[in-house]
């Protein structure tokens, strides 16, 4: 072991503090355990963008959603087909809800809340120009659930906004 000598403002040795009974070791243990976190935070960026990480975390840490393979995603909308009306009522009143959740999280303009909403892996986002956007899809069974989505998410969008179906893609524009 090397023997290390550090000087830590009132916050960071107040963390420290906070640590030391929950995690039962010394303070060179809590640093120890702060470094290896770096180090697998470190991993992970190198993988993934901290935003997207945050963004998962977000997504997951509620519980009200879930990690789906595309591969079930696909056969899910296979089979659902054409689907009934009570469903694509039910898509579009979710979308609605969500509104009022990413406006409380800080996400007012189309563009954050399109790039937010990628994260889901449902499309890749294509920036057409300041005002239209191209939603490539992951899964083109998941068009009609998409755009349904998005009509209810911007019903009441103080802007209006067109989207259309395009094969495998959704145009969303501010019109």
């Amino acid at each position: 072991m090397e023997r290390l000598s550090v000087s830590l403002d009132e916050k960071s040795l107040s963390i420290i503090e906070e640590y030391l009974s929950k995690y039962n070791v010394s303070k060179a243990g809590i640093i120890r355990k702060a470094l290896q976190c770096l180090k697998n935070m470190e991993e992970l960026r190198e993988k993934i963008p901290l935003e997207n990480i945050m963004t998962y975390i977000d997504y997951l840490a509620n519980m009200e959603h879930i990690i789906v393979d595309v591969a079930h995603w696909k056969s899910i909308f296979s089979e659902i087909g054409k689907g009934s009306e009570k469903f694509w009522d039910e898509v579009y009143k979710i979308g609605e809800a969500h509104t009022k959740e990413y406006y409380d999280k800080g996400l007012r303009d189309v563009e954050q809340i399109l790039r937010y909403i990628e994260k889901t892996n449902w499309y890749k986002l294509n920036i057409d120009s300041e005002n239209s956007y191209t939603l490539i899809l992951t899964v083109s069974e998941s068009s009609k659930f998409i755009k349904t989505f998005f009509e209810g998410f911007f019903s009441k969008f103080p802007r209006k906004i067109e989207i259309s179906e395009g094969y495998k893609k959704i145009r969303i524009k501010l019109i």
